[in-house]
């Protein structure tokens, strides 16, 4: 059996907190025995670029941050020309904090009771189509125990405490990914 690699648009830098293991708790989860190799690939450019560069392609899939409401998907991948591999791509849709913003309970639980109550879309949709979900989560939090929200050192924790089950039922972005991996 080939090993399965899934590149994600995130910074290899661990000094902050270890995104990659982030990443490798919330989908072992959902992946049990399955896992890909997770390869961090900083920023989106080079992210892309590390998962073309691998010859593999029916055996490597990029998880990347769409920055942009979800109809605009196909043309991020013809963007950073990745028609060819359509199927293997898949997106954080908006950003990864998204994910965060649709289980409000893991806000509440981190960094307080009562954060996710200041939360103005409560719907998946509604928090699918915010247009910076860091930034909104930064002014969700400032004034929290924790303090205001960091990509990393945050993130890191955050995705670990995700409901898998919850967020493939809320992101059908999340849940094609799992699918595909599990092929």
């Amino acid at each position: 059996m080939v090993e399965k690699i899934l590149f994600i648009e995130g910074t290899t830098d661990d000094t902050n907190g270890n995104l990659r293991q982030g990443f490798y708790k919330l989908l072992s989860k959902k992946l049990k025995g399955i896992m890909p190799r997770i390869k961090m690939g900083d920023g989106i450019t080079t992210t892309v670029k590390k998962f073309l560069k691998n010859k593999r392609s029916k055996d490597n899939f990029l998880l990347i941050d769409l920055d942009k409401p979800k109809s605009e998907k196909d043309n991020k991948i013809s963007e950073y020309r990745l028609s060819d591999y359509k199927n293997y791509v898949f997106f954080m849709i908006q950003e990864m904090e998204t994910w965060f913003l649709l289980q409000p309970e893991i806000l509440d639980e981190y960094y307080g009771k009562g954060t996710s109550e200041k939360l103005i879309n409560k719907n998946s949709e509604q928090i699918e189509a915010i247009s910076k979900p860091a930034e909104y989560l930064m002014k969700l939090t400032k004034d929290t125990k924790k303090g205001e929200y960091h990509k990393v050192r945050h993130g890191v924790l955050l995705l670990e405490k995700i409901n898998a089950d919850e967020l493939e039922k809320k992101s059908s972005e999340f849940a094609s990914l799992i699918r595909r991996l599990k092929e």
